[in-house]
């Protein structure tokens, strides 16, 4: 019986070794991160333009206008912080290999030359990569550290904020496109009385064509969504005239308008931005890159100028703090997989399909290939 008992003792500390070398082949085994570029809108901010008869101006923001807000700072600290849990993590399944203490050779950050999109930048860069224990420094660098933002002058940025601003040839484009499109033009023909409604409400004076009106439309809602988010007390000509529900469709069908464009404009917006997704994916998996993590700090339209081009894009307004994520994975049977992500504090985390790809993710080949067509580098822009 002594024997049996030592037999079974033995037997059982074989089958707990073996299932622990099993456990370990299938994590060695597992699908690992090799590669992730992130692409987010700015937090929060102040309005960018004024109307007429509001009772609010520009000094009525601490900052002025478009600028980035506390509650804007605090949510990408929040993701900063996401992420960092997500890629710093060994344990976590979806550990990039990335230094919980910054590492030039592993990060690279851009941002558009607003200051809203640096200060982004900054806010998720404090969370991601809070200062090393023990660094010895002074208040206040001892609860943060500062990292590079690389960035280009607005008037020569290609990537990440749309065809620079002298680029006719997308404007004139855009112009003829939407002036044609059906849906369009038979929404602001049935809408005439209400937008002669709120033009006189907010006094702005007429302009030249729909094109131009719904733009104005989009700015009026954006001031007006940013004074109800921050707890202002609308004018009391809005609030009689119910201002905010009357607009809020013509900012819906504003971006809407992204899915209506030709393939060439689609191409100005994000072609630029396409091209260099791919070739930071090829140049990590052909090993001529040490970057870990690549980070674009930008705008809602350069969201919806990427989704577009990747065949994705809803025709919704990001909400502000979006953050897409495109992953670079080893498989367990040695090939990769390109998965493209989005995170929102207020939403769960959204994984897309992409056009030709499979549920789980695209192959080398099939994200190589995706639009191929949309895709265009700076130097096809002209300015």
């Amino acid at each position: 019986q002594h024997y049996f008992i030592q037999s079974n003792l033995r037997m059982g500390a074989l089958l707990t070794f073996l299932l622990f070398l099993l456990n370990c082949s299938v994590s060695a085994a597992a699908d690992k991160l090799k590669l992730s570029i992130l692409m987010f809108r700015h937090g929060d901010r102040s309005p960018t333009t004024n109307i007429p008869n509001d009772i609010y101006t520009t000094d009525s923001w601490p900052q002025g206008p478009g600028q980035l807000s506390i509650i804007g700072k605090e949510s990408h600290l929040e993701n900063g912080k996401f992420f960092r849990a997500r890629y710093t993590d060994p344990s976590s399944e979806t550990y990039l290999g990335l230094n919980p203490d910054y590492k030039r050779v592993e990060v690279y950050v851009q941002s558009t030359d607003k200051d809203r999109t640096l200060m982004s930048a900054e806010s998720f860069l404090a969370g991601l990569f809070p200062p090393p224990a023990g660094n010895n420094l002074t208040n206040p660098l001892d609860v943060w550290q500062p990292i590079p933002v690389h960035t280009r002058p607005y008037s020569t940025e290609k990537m990440l904020d749309g065809p620079p601003v002298p680029c006719k040839a997308f404007k004139e484009g855009y112009h003829e496109t939407m002036m044609h499109n059906a849906d369009f033009v038979s929404f602001m023909e049935d809408n005439k009385e209400t937008t002669k409604k709120i033009f006189d409400v907010c006094g702005w004076k007429a302009r030249p064509d729909l094109l131009a009106t719904i733009k104005v439309m989009e700015s009026t809602y954006d001031t007006l969504f940013c004074e109800i988010s921050h707890n202002f007390t609308l004018a009391k000509e809005f609030v009689e005239a119910d201002l905010y529900n009357l607009i809020v469709p013509y900012s819906k069908v504003r971006w809407g308008l992204w899915n209506a464009m030709t393939d060439r404009e689609k191409a100005f917006n994000g072609g630029v931005l396409l091209h260099e997704l791919k070739k930071r994916v090829r140049d990590a998996l052909e090993g001529n890159n040490e970057h870990k993590l690549v980070i674009f700090s930008g705008h809602d339209y350069t969201l919806a100028a990427i989704l577009t081009c990747l065949g994705v894009y809803d025709g919704v307004q990001t909400p502000y703090a979006t953050v897409l994520a495109v992953e670079v994975w080893e498989t367990e049977e040695g090939g990769h997989e390109i998965r493209l992500i989005r995170h929102h504090k207020d939403e769960d985390l959204i994984s897309y399909t992409l056009p030709g790809c499979q549920e789980s993710g695209c192959s080398e080949e099939q994200f190589y290939s995706l639009n191929a067509h949309l895709e265009m580098s700076e130097d096809d822009i002209l300015d």
